[in-house]
């Protein structure tokens, strides 16, 4: 066999290797061509969402005295398929208030406040800044006020209420904390009881201005015993 026979064979065997599979990867490009063209492609358009507003990042020593306005107007253009499907809840506009002061605190509202899925470009935000009015924290320290609904069984009733512990820090708006005397709990049904109960109950803290306490749920005991027979007088 001549030495140059085993040369041509590689050679055919390299040409041959160009062309495997060359249907699939003419079907490849084609795809990628169509997949290019439907993202790229496809028309743009505009849309308009209202969007809420959120804060983040709040100052565990300060609380918001003024609310801004929450609904916010978030403009955003891309692909008309991907706009025919977003919903106003795949958008989210944020601040954060880490580096708050008291006072009257102005936020700028750019395209970078807004996140939005991949392909969507944030066009307009309006309103372009918002006024956040804060204060310091004013904390008091209250005593406990249990609160409970209805009355033991027939034939019995409540001996005495304790609750662990006695008064706990409450934290609020300084017009909010000055008249508060104690800080109540939630409502405790004790309809029909016949013992006595421990329960861990969050304190009520609804009260418009309070924020917080520390501990904010406590432990209460309410004892049930026997009504003591009355005997008729002689």
């Amino acid at each position: 066999m001549s030495p140059f026979s085993g040369k041509k064979k590689g050679s055919e065997g390299r040409r041959g290797g160009i062309f495997d599979n060359a249907a699939l990867k003419v079907l490849a490009l084609i795809f990628a061509i169509a997949l290019w063209y439907l993202v790229v492609g496809e028309k743009s358009s505009e849309v308009g969402l209202m969007v809420q507003l959120g804060l983040k990042g709040m100052p565990k020593e300060m609380i918001v005295t003024k609310t801004p306005r929450l609904d916010v107007e978030v403009r955003v253009a891309g692909p008309s398929g991907f706009l025919d499907n977003l919903s106003p809840s795949e958008v989210a506009v944020e601040l954060d208030l880490g580096g708050a002061k008291p006072g009257v605190n102005t936020y700028r509202l750019a395209p970078v406040n807004v996140k939005v899925p991949k392909g969507i470009n944030v066009l307009t935000v309006r309103p372009s800044s918002v006024d956040i009015t804060m204060e310091r924290l004013a904390n008091k320290q209250l005593t406990i006020k249990v609160k409970t609904r209805g009355v033991p069984a027939k034939g019995f009733k409540v001996k005495s209420i304790n609750v662990e512990p006695s008064s706990v820090d409450v934290f609020g708006k300084k017009r909010a904390m000055g008249g508060l005397k104690y800080v109540g709990t939630e409502t405790m049904d004790i309809t029909g009881l016949k013992a006595s109960v421990v329960e861990s109950i969050h304190l009520d803290l609804s009260k418009e201005g309070l924020s917080g306490a520390e501990p904010d749920t406590v432990v209460v005991r309410i004892e049930i015993e026997r009504k003591k027979l009355e005997l008729p007088k002689p």
